[in-house]
């Protein structure tokens, strides 16, 4: 690990007394002198001199699961560490690299301001073995930079033993002849589901912090979560080119830019890149493909990762092909994940005129909000509130249903439903930023649907 850390300091020899400590999969040393803030998610040492008002404090962060891409992993931990605290501007500035071992660091030094002087942020973010760690060194003089250069040297990451999930359970293998799946699941925090999907065309999916990673031969396909069209995006009258540079810049060095020719003005535009790009952290050239889907106010981008632009047309002939990637999100489910609390909301409402007179007419609206119960000793509980109709006359109905619980991976069956029937449901997770979304779809009643948070 020390070689991670070569290339932003230089070796040096100290005569200061030093510890060696560890936490969580890092051990290091610390310089004496230096004050201990230790809390369950970060370790901090803090020194300052009261004499040249000096001050420094280096924080080492507890791992987290990788998101698979040691970049995605430092822009993320910038966002959250850096730019959220004011520390460094929203774009960070180009990154160091360095591979070791299994571990791949980037790191970038930035200034901010700080009782109206300039101080100095470093954010190293080192990623491997299904997991990444980050260190944060804020500092307003250059002072503490020798031991600032010990303890980064002495930085030590211990490999996990087997990659990483949020709780402890042994991994299932699920299989269903007729749904076009097999899946490989641990539970995840928060009852939420984690799994690989292998589909029966080859493709395998896996859920990751901010997309979902499609592969299947020399295809890497990322599925990013939605992202809301802002009236600052929108300002831009440029939408799909901000943000084909907001996902890409930042990874790739692109050229050869082409975009789909929509063959004039339209009201239902593909928007569509293909680009030859060398990314950033590894040097290796690809053929870029990058859809964007907008949908009442949110942007899905699947970007695609090939060879060359002769194997990307072989297998995406048409954009609908590159759209059609968006169906394998596609997640199962178990009793234990989804045992809990799940509900959704919506509603809509028109406004009537006359057709012979042109005078308005009312107002006619509709609202309701479900709620799911699920339970791990095989029984559930649901309630669905509503109202329809013209506003002023508008129907009510509030139901409640109490029953027994079945779940295989992508079915449930809930009995004593309306008229104390049994229903079967269809059933899968699609993976969103932060969690998963559960999907119902009655077998027998296809429009009766359900499309839930955890509550």
């Amino acid at each position: 690990m020390k070689n991670i850390f070569a290339f932003l300091f230089c070796a040096v020899t100290l005569t200061t007394t030093a510890q060696k400590t560890i936490f969580d999969i890092a051990t290091y040393t610390v310089a004496a002198g230096w004050t201990p803030e230790i809390k369950d998610f970060a370790a901090s040492y803090v020194k300052t001199n009261n004499v040249t008002k000096s001050w420094c404090r280096v924080t080492i962060y507890k791992s987290i699961q990788s998101s698979g891409n040691a970049l995605t992993d430092f822009n993320n931990e910038w966002n959250a560490l850096i730019v959220k605290n004011n520390w460094g501007p929203a774009t960070p500035p180009q990154t160091e690299t360095e591979t070791e071992d299994g571990w791949t660091s980037h790191s970038a030094v930035s200034t901010f301001t700080y009782d109206n002087k300039e101080a100095y942020s470093l954010l190293s973010t080192i990623s491997g073995y299904g997991v990444e760690l980050s260190v944060v060194v804020l500092m307003n003089s250059n002072e503490y930079m020798k031991q600032i250069e010990q303890l980064l040297l002495s930085l030590d990451l211990k490999k996990p033993d087997q990659p990483i999930v949020t709780q402890q359970s042994q991994p299932v293998t699920q299989s269903n002849p007729q749904s076009g799946f097999t899946v490989t699941a641990a539970s995840g925090n928060h009852g939420i589901f984690t799994a690989t999907t292998n589909f029966d065309d080859g493709w395998v999916a896996q859920p990751f912090a901010d997309y979902v990673r499609v592969t299947k031969n020399q295809f890497t396909v990322l599925l990013h979560y939605g992202i809301e069209i802002t009236d600052e995006l929108r300002a831009t009258n440029q939408l799909e080119a901000v943000i084909f540079d907001r996902f890409i810049l930042p990874r790739y060095n692109v050229s050869n830019i082409r975009k789909f020719d929509n063959g004039g003005p339209c009201y239902f535009c593909v928007h569509f890149f293909e680009a030859d790009a060398i990314e950033k952290a590894t040097g290796k050239r690809y053929h870029l493909g990058f859809r964007i889907i907008t949908n009442n106010g949110v942007s899905k981008c699947i970007e695609i990762l090939s060879p060359s632009q002769a194997v990307f047309q072989q297998e995406f002939p048409t954009p609908e092909k590159v759209e059609a990637l968006l169906n394998y999100n596609k997640f199962a489910v178990t009793v234990n994940d989804l045992a809990g609390d799940w509900t959704s909301s919506s509603g809509s409402y028109v406004n009537m005129y006359s057709t012979v007179t042109g005078n308005y007419a009312g107002m006619n609206s509709s609202s309701s909000a479900d709620e799911f119960t699920f339970n791990t000793n095989g029984t559930y509980k649901s309630n669905h509130k509503g109202a329809y109709g013209m506003v002023g006359s508008m129907t009510f109905y509030d139901q409640k249903y109490n029953g027994a619980l079945t779940v295989s991976p992508w079915e449930i069956v809930m009995t004593k439903r309306f008229d104390g029937k049994t229903s079967t449901f269809w059933a899968q997770y699609e993976a969103v930023r932060g969690g998963r979304v559960l999907h119902l779809t009655d077998k027998q009643y296809t429009g009766s649907q359900f499309h839930l948070g955890r509550k």
